[in-house]
């Protein structure tokens, strides 16, 4: 289980599936372990398996609470596994049951640190925000001494919008922790920068994260998170040589191929990277139609830029022919409709795209915040101004916008369809409000 840790600190999945197996060789009842199984798998894209793991997790959860019906950690496995498996109703059930035996562990002994922090995780995956905090509070004041507790106030309180105090507790955890635990002091750091990141403070989260490279240069995650963060801030060739120390740990990591690539189509270095396409396309497991779906789209467009129109054309078919096989077994599944989508339009098959649309528009969740829905109208939008329907292109960016009014891409496109309508008074308001809401 240490090495299980060591491979997820540098983002080395696979190897991580691979530690847990040898712990369950050891100890197959071991809950932790299988948690931690059907987590890395579902990263792996490998979603049969890891409902498996899970659906084992409840198993021997039910198996513990039959001889300790009291077992709060056994409650609480069964409740991650449950909300794993979209078993949300019987999760929440479970988390109770958990909640109700630490109250009464609190009850007993209000100066029991680890049942307050116990009690502030549940209450925390059952939303009770306020009630969680407190907990938090109760157990850092219980035992200042406690670096994993301050932790996961931190992390809690970065959640919860609340990024100074958050901090401090950050800082509360990095203090009590010996120079010499490098390891546990990278975690810290890490999970800093990921805070800072979250709300948006690029600047400081790549400060935390230069920290984690430091005490760990061989964490291929910190220099993946290092990247991403590089690229937000327009920095591309720093993102490059970040990605490529990640992919030094470890060369077959799918995700740092992927947003390496991203980055040198950014610089509009395109032949470099369609070699990174290439190589996260070769690594990338046939069962995982999104993410395979998803890199050849990519692909196709950068050999688009490059005019190997034959090649683009090519890459966009397979894409659409590995979603066509997914779709055979979940033809609801949204994500693979607005790929399907997208391969169409990219293939100019624009009346095929816009019933694909239609088919998201009239299936999905009539509730807020609508982004499904004002995404598939904006997507519509651009498939019928393409196809030279242009007063039909802007009754459905109209729909978009009255939707998500905050959708800078759907005032782009109300824009240009107006431009084609010669309407130009309103197309020069429409730019100017997709201009404001960041679209370039």
């Amino acid at each position: 289980m240490n090495e299980a840790q060591e491979f997820s600190r540098n983002g080395s999945f696979e190897k991580v599936v691979l530690a847990c197996d040898r712990a369950l060789e050891i100890d197959p009842k071991n809950e932790a372990a299988w948690i931690e199984k059907a987590s890395c798998l579902y990263v792996l894209g490998k979603e049969i398996e890891a409902k498996e793991a899970y659906e084992n997790v409840i198993i021997l959860a039910d198996e513990d609470l039959k001889e300790d019906p009291e077992d709060a950690n056994a409650w609480q496995n069964k409740a991650i596994a449950l909300r794993s498996l979209n078993r949300n109703e019987e999760a929440f059930q479970a988390y109770n049951e958990a909640l109700e035996i630490l109250n009464q562990r609190t009850e007993k002994d209000p100066e029991d640190a680890d049942a307050w922090m116990e009690k502030a995780n549940v209450l925390t995956n059952l939303g009770r925000w306020e009630e969680a905090l407190e907990a938090y509070d109760k157990a850092t004041k219980i035992d200042p001494q406690n670096r994993q507790a301050w932790e996961r106030k931190a992390e809690f309180l970065g959640r919860t919008g609340h990024i100074d105090e958050s901090m401090e507790a950050f800082d509360k955890a990095i203090n009590l922790t010996p120079t010499g635990e490098t390891a546990e002091l990278a975690d810290i750091w890490m999970a800093k920068g990921e805070t800072l990141a979250f709300a948006n403070q690029q600047n400081e989260a790549l400060e935390a994260v230069d920290k984690v490279t430091e005490l760990e240069p061989g964490n291929g995650l910190a220099w993946r998170f290092k990247g991403q963060l590089l690229g937000l801030m327009g920095k591309y060739n720093e993102s490059v040589s970040a990605y490529d120390e990640a992919l030094k740990q470890d060369p077959n990591d799918t995700t740092t191929w992927r947003f390496k690539a991203w980055a040198l189509v950014e610089m509009g270095r395109y032949n470099e990277s369609l070699e990174s396409y290439g190589k996260a396309i070769e690594l990338t497991p046939q069962s995982d139609a999104k993410e395979l779906a998803g890199l050849l789209l990519n692909k196709g467009e950068a050999l688009s830029e490059t005019r190997r129109t034959d090649e683009a054309e090519a890459a966009f078919n397979n894409a659409l022919g590995t979603l066509d096989a997914a779709l055979q077994n979940d033809s609801s599944d949204m994500d693979l409709l607005f790929l399907k989508g997208r391969a169409l339009f990219k293939l100019a098959r624009y009346d095929d795209a816009i019933a694909i649309y239609d088919q998201i528009i009239e299936t999905s969740p009539n509730v807020e915040p609508y982004i499904t829905t004002t995404n598939a109208w904006m997507a519509k939008g651009d498939a019928l101004l393409a196809s030279g329907r242009n007063k039909e292109a802007l009754d459905a960016y109209n729909n978009a916008i009255e939707l998500g009014p905050h959708c800078g891409d759907a005032w782009q496109g109300r824009g240009a369809a107006q431009r084609e309508l010669g309407q130009v008074y309103n197309a020069t308001m429409s730019f100017y409000v997709a201009e404001r809401l960041g679209r370039e």
